[in-house]
């Protein structure tokens, strides 16, 4: 029992290592852009705004998903009003990523545009 609580000790405190930080940073912390203070409240509130329209986003794509369901269980498949509900999905997705990344981009430095790219990645964004 000791020594269990001593590797869970352990592997604790190396997570907490400040060496291992930007191996274990969450997704969307920005803190390596060296952001300014104006940057950073601008940068917030995107990011806020962001993240508001992607609940809803999120609530309403599963609305359309219900009515894709409903129409795959129709006895004949409408195959257009079913590419159309997808596409419409898409786009909102689409547009509420691109509204995010125009208020970015007019925040960000060059320098801190090149480190944000290595953010798109760990990004959970769909």
């Amino acid at each position: 029992m000791k020594r269990i609580v001593f590797v869970l000790t352990l592997m604790f405190l190396i997570g907490m290592n400040p060496l291992y930080a930007d191996d274990h940073r969450l997704p969307m912390d920005l803190h390596d852009l060296g952001l300014n203070k104006q940057q950073h409240r601008a940068v917030e509130e995107a990011m806020k705004e962001y993240q508001h329209s992607y609940r809803r986003y999120h609530h309403q794509s599963e609305k359309t998903q219900e009515e894709l369901n409903a129409l795959f269980l129709n006895p004949t498949f409408d195959a257009e009003m079913f590419r159309a509900k997808n596409l419409e999905r898409e786009k909102a997705s689409v547009e509420i990523r691109t509204r995010l990344f125009e208020r970015l981009h007019t925040i960000l430095t060059s320098e801190q545009k090149r480190r944000f790219i290595a953010h798109i990645k760990e990004w959970d964004i769909e």
